[in-house]
């Protein structure tokens, strides 16, 4: 569930930035769009400025003839163009600038196709007059002309489905963009896991080496002093009592390495399911038990009491789960009580029941009598998980409550009845 609200997290900080960039760059274009349409339309072609500017003038014998004025000279020198104007008849009246290689009669089927097109590759614009059609032209390869046609059917056809368009559009980006992320993501998490497996495979080897080598140390300088406890230091000299304080030092903190990597190990796998986890009937008691004879055979500081408390009805009672998360939860809950006191503690492990008229609750709890928690210690424990960076301080406990929520299990940290720490999990 976690890393499914992640993922979505993910996605939608995506989409969002995506649809954020590509309505800023739709403005930019629109603003760019509109600038270079108003540079255009200062290099527009009009003849109808032409044909303002062009005057008609009568002599006295009836003759007709024409001149434009400077401003009309300049506008098509300003273009490059030429001008000119054509009577009714096609014959060409009036010219200014106009290539040799056009000729000064056309038709009215010649007057139709360059009206819209071109003049023998020239782009010409034309504008009616009372004195007849003036006609504007430009030089060749500046400007580029097609006339656009559409049924009135087809224009509404595109206007109602421009809409959806967009839309399919958009659910087609954030598809894209959901499959991207979801790769990445799961690429990510391979990654990391498998980063963290390999860790954890090479560091077990040499963690092996030293906490043996510690162990024979500890058992070397036993027999030298003639005792068999390492808390009976009576006969014993004081360099091998220097030697014993530390090899039983390195064996401790090997021992808290090798937990903390198994720990990341497990952490990383059950929050991506990674992990080959499987959940079958397990008698719980039994596992408790296994659990607690594995710590106690590690060499434990005689300081720390470990208490049982099951109920006869209870040694039978199977659950639906993972044998190595289970033990894995209980051993983070001893160490945990084992390392926030090392001054010494009782550590309680019970497995209780409680009958209602509709079902019966299995409580497993385990508590001890030392320093405890703090209450924002606890209110971060008990605070949901809503992110999968891992914490710096709280690893197994994060741990527990991951197994936890993989067995359906709901789990509390709060003070226990003496003071400590204490955990209790309803099955």
């Amino acid at each position: 569930m976690k890393k499914l609200e992640s993922n979505i997290y993910t996605i939608i900080k995506y989409i969002v930035l995506t649809i954020g960039t590509l309505f800023f760059l739709f403005i930019a274009d629109i603003f760019v769009l509109a600038y270079i349409q108003a540079n255009d339309s200062k290099a527009n072609v009009n003849a109808a400025y032409v044909a303002d500017s062009l005057e008609k003038n009568t002599d006295e014998t009836g003759a007709v003839t024409y001149t434009m004025t400077q401003d009309g000279i300049n506008y098509v020198d300003t273009h490059n163009g030429f001008a000119f104007l054509l009577d009714n008849d096609g014959a060409v009246l009036w010219e200014y600038r106009m290539p040799k290689e056009l000729p000064r009669q056309y038709t009215i089927e010649d007057a139709v196709k360059f009206s819209r097109y071109y003049l023998r590759d020239y782009p010409v614009y034309t504008h009616i007059t009372d004195n007849g059609i003036v006609v504007l032209g430009t030089e060749k390869g500046k400007t580029w002309k097609y006339t656009l046609t559409y049924q009135g059917a087809t224009v509404v056809t595109y206007i109602y489905a421009l809409p959806s368009m967009l839309i399919v559009n958009v659910a087609i980006l954030i598809a894209v963009l959901f499959v991207s992320v979801k790769h990445d993501h799961r690429r990510r998490e391979m990654e990391r896991t498998t980063w963290i497996a390999g860790v954890s495979h090479d560091i077990r080897t040499p963690l092996s080496l030293v906490i043996g080598y510690a162990d024979e140390i500890l058992h070397i300088a036993q027999e030298n002093g003639e005792t068999a406890s390492d808390k009976n230091m009576t006969h014993v000299s004081e360099n091998d009592s220097k030697i014993l304080r530390r090899a039983q030092a390195i064996e401790e903190q090997a021992v808290r390495i090798k937990n903390l990597v198994t720990n990341l190990n497990t952490e990383n796998k059950l929050t991506y399911g990674m992990g080959s986890w499987k959940k079958e009937a397990v008698l719980l008691a039994a596992v408790i038990r296994d659990t607690i004879c594995e710590i106690l055979n590690r060499n434990m500081d005689e300081k720390y009491d470990i208490r049982v408390s099951i109920s006869e009805e209870l040694e039978q009672l199977s659950v639906k789960g993972d044998k190595e998360l289970i033990k894995r939860l209980l051993e983070n809950l001893i160490n945990n009580s084992v390392i926030h006191n090392p001054q010494g503690c009782v550590i309680a492990v019970s497995l209780t029941q409680k009958q209602y008229p509709a079902f019966r609750k299995y409580t497993l709890e385990l508590f001890d009598n030392g320093c405890g928690a703090s209450r924002q210690q606890l209110q971060r424990f008990n605070a949901r998980i809503k992110s999968n960076k891992l914490p710096e301080h709280g690893l197994g406990i994060r741990l527990v409550r991951q197994i936890a929520a993989f067995h359906h299990w709901r789990v509390r940290f709060q003070e226990s009845e003496k003071g400590g720490f204490c955990c209790r999990i309803n099955l």
